[in-house]
């Protein structure tokens, strides 16, 4: 059994700072009042926050803008793919959700058919280091999505802190190695366990959703959705992309850049056709994706409940918050199927 280990609070900066000696080391940063991950500065203070990171974890693994090969666009055939990054790094901090986020990833770029090799790469080099949350935020909803704030799934190793510092453990052979340092003791201590809230996002089941397909209530969900895509960039597992060549001087660059498709432009096809020209049938997709198209490719829905999208959305909905409203109305027409049928039976 994996034994937990102590460590002070002014001791961790130094822990960390050792770690650059050989690692690339990510960290939460609080910038303009929102926590990111940025590489780590022995000038900065060292924090980390109790809940939810503002940013997610994605443009790590799966960049924004991503290379993938090079070309002379006066050669025929010179097409040349990028090598990939392969110092190792270390991310420490991110959240359950964080990784449960990464670990959806890996069912779409590594266990699908086609094994995407930039990402591997990326998840190779990397160790994660996880941090427990001591608190759930207003828009958290892990606990209606199989998750706890404190669950150490798919982490190399994890830390919580208590009152007179942190406690660490080392969960894989890699997260193992990393804790090997003179500021950590073993003890018997454990961190604390919580009664966590949950039941504030419950949704149908995929199956259920499904059926849904021509409801009109796509209609009334999308009235003021402005479908401005900003939900699908800030979701630790939304990894729509479009590869496309971009040109300079002769020299080329094929690239992968994040796509939406909350964009008019996504489901675009030759001759202009468009199979979601209405934001209904663009918000249908995206709730869907989540909630059961997912479901039905990699048997899990895609929802991390980290609440990320109703924190950027401009006007504050989330689809955790239209999944919910869509079981609401799943529930009301299985009441009125049954009222219907008891009205039918008497007479």
């Amino acid at each position: 059994m994996n034994k937990w280990y102590k460590m002070k609070h002014a001791d961790m900066q130094k822990f960390v700072s050792a770690l650059t000696e050989k690692w690339e080391v990510w960290v939460p940063y609080r910038i303009d009042g929102k926590w990111e991950f940025g590489i780590y500065d022995t000038g900065r203070d060292l924090d980390f926050p109790e809940s939810v990171i503002h940013v997610s974890l994605k443009n790590l693994f799966f960049p924004k803008r991503r290379p993938i090969a090079t070309y002379d666009e006066n050669s025929k055939w010179s097409l040349k793919p990028v090598e990939p990054e392969g110092k190792p790094r270390i991310v420490i901090g991110l959240h359950p959700c964080d990784v449960a986020g990464i670990e959806y990833m890996d069912k779409v770029f590594l266990q699908s058919e086609h094994k995407d090799v930039m990402y591997a790469s990326e998840r190779k080099r990397t160790v994660l280091i996880g941090m427990l949350c001591s608190e759930m935020a207003d828009n958290c909803h892990c606990t209606d999505r199989g998750l706890t704030p404190d669950a150490t799934r798919g982490m190399d190793a994890a830390f919580a802190r208590i009152t007179d510092g942190y406690l660490l453990k080392g969960l894989t052979d890699k997260g193992k190695q990393v804790l090997r340092s003179e500021y950590l003791k073993k003890v018997d201590e454990v961190p604390d366990k919580k009664d966590w809230p949950a039941g504030r996002y419950v949704i149908a089941s995929p199956e259920e959703f499904m059926e849904m397909y021509d409801d009109k209530i796509w209609h009334e969900m999308s009235d003021i959705c402005l479908t401005c895509g900003i939900c699908t960039y800030a979701c630790p597992t939304c990894v729509c992309f479009l590869v496309t060549d971009e040109n300079f001087k002769g020299k080329g660059e094929r690239v992968t850049v994040w796509d939406s498709c909350q964009l008019q432009s996504y489901s675009r096809m030759a001759g202009g056709h468009n199979t979601r020209k209405t934001p209904a049938s663009r918000v249908r997709n995206r709730t869907l994706d989540k909630f059961a198209y997912s479901h039905l490719r990699y048997g899990q829905i895609s929802c991390t409940g980290c609440g990320r999208c109703v924190m950027v959305c401009p006007l504050k909905r989330s689809f955790p918050q239209l999944g919910a409203r869509l079981t609401e109305r799943i529930k009301d027409k299985k009441k009125g199927k049954s009222k219907s049928g008891a009205r039918s039976k008497e007479a």
